[in-house]
């Protein structure tokens, strides 16, 4: 699980507010509350200014100083709680490869990333070229 700062771009004397994602089903009601007090969190617009990553994936620091909307980023950490660390090694390589910084792109990437190979352990070569092949 992940934690993102929000704030109101706007309005940065508004103050900011952290926020677990996934959002938990059972909380999503009080982070709506403090994103309300913000004036942000609005089910279409990109209105949440990302401050802050932290305990995410690496990758998802390229957010900060970013605007997003809420429903977009809790379904990218959604999406991204599901894989598994070889998943995620492979979504943070093409993240970089591409250069995506941006959240529409970094979700696409998320139905496309397994198509990716890499490699953490030289040591064993041919179990190398087989994981490569079952993956692409």
């Amino acid at each position: 699980m992940m934690r993102a700062v929000l704030c109101n771009a706007a309005h940065p004397e508004y103050g900011e507010a952290t926020i677990p994602f996934p959002i938990p089903e059972e909380e999503y009601g009080h982070c709506l509350e403090l994103l309300e007090a913000l004036e942000i969190g609005n089910a279409v617009n990109r209105d949440c200014k990302v401050q802050d990553i932290q305990e995410g994936p690496p990758i998802l620091k390229r957010l900060e100083g970013s605007r997003v909307n809420l429903d977009e980023l809790d379904y990218l950490a959604k999406r991204l709680d599901s894989f598994t660390d070889q998943e995620l090694a492979q979504f943070q390589s093409a993240a970089v490869s591409y250069d995506y910084s941006d959240i529409v792109d970094l979700i696409n990437l998320t139905f496309s990333c397994q198509e990716v190979t890499v490699i953490t352990d030289f040591s064993d070569l041919e179990s190398i070229g087989r994981n490569h092949y079952i993956s692409v």
